[in-house]
């Protein structure tokens, strides 16, 4: 596992300064960003859809490095972890399919890294500080909503951190303190998308959730992001499960 966590960090700690050559190795930073985007299944008989997410690196054992929301990896609910998952990067939620594990999960956000196998062919997007932007300036979102394959959102920036949230809210979801308000369309699937910004060339929060389909929606800031890759050695699956330990379902939870 040390071994694993050397690579780890060594693929993704690099995250925060632009690539020159970047321009020149792909279309455009929107496309690269759309091939990086992965819908994530559980794979039960029916492999069922589950989340979304984004590849941000790779191992030098040709392995991916990808982002998701915390509770795509472990249930909100009960902290039970899903410890076997599969990722699809086509349009159409079809093959190939990846096999992917959890590696790390944030203590604190609502963030989690998985390890795709033999993902290494897939482009990363890097991860940049969200304040950086201003309010107004244009986003976008790939992710898999309702399970309607890859879709695409365009939308805008509106400011780094919530003023506050709904008591009931971090009652329930706690990892979402410190989020931040982006005006733009998710729907259920979309957890653990990346939001991206093309003039920062890249990943700049991680979506997690709605109010409502088509109000202000909820991401884990890029600023967060960054913290929580910076902090790995704290965010293990194992330090995870010790200070939340698994639970049984309440009767009165929905899924």
């Amino acid at each position: 596992m040390k071994f694993i966590l050397a690579l780890v960090l060594s693929a993704i700690l690099a995250i925060g300064g632009l690539r020159a050559s970047e321009a020149i190795l792909t279309k455009s930073f929107e496309h690269r960003a759309t091939i990086a985007s992965g819908a994530i299944f559980l794979p039960d008989q029916e492999r069922r859809f589950h989340c979304s997410g984004t590849e941000i690196g790779h191992t030098a054992y040709g392995d991916g490095v990808f982002l998701t929301a915390r509770h795509c990896v472990a249930d909100y609910n009960t902290y039970e972890i899903n410890r076997h998952m599969q990722v699809s990067f086509s349009d159409d939620q079809g093959g190939p399919f990846y096999d992917a594990k959890p590696i790390y999960i944030s203590l604190n956000d609502d963030l989690a890294l998985l390890l795709i196998r033999d993902g290494a062919n897939i482009p990363e997007v890097r991860v940049r500080d969200n304040r950086r932007l201003r309010n107004g300036d244009p986003i976008f979102n790939v992710s898999f909503p309702l399970s309607t394959g890859k879709q695409k959102f365009h939308g805008e920036y509106m400011r780094s951190e919530f003023p506050s949230l709904p008591e009931w809210m971090l009652k329930t979801y706690s990892m979402w303190l410190g989020s931040m308000p982006m005006n733009m369309t998710i729907a259920h699937g979309s957890s653990g998308s990346g939001v991206f910004s093309n003039r920062q060339r890249g990943l700049i929060g991680v979506a997690v959730g709605t109010f409502e389909e088509g109000s202000f929606n909820i991401a884990i800031p890029g600023s967060h992001i960054l913290d929580f890759l910076n902090d790995l050695p704290d965010n293990t699956v194992e330090k995870f499960a010790a200070a939340h330990p698994a639970k049984e379902q309440s009767e009165d939870f929905e899924e």
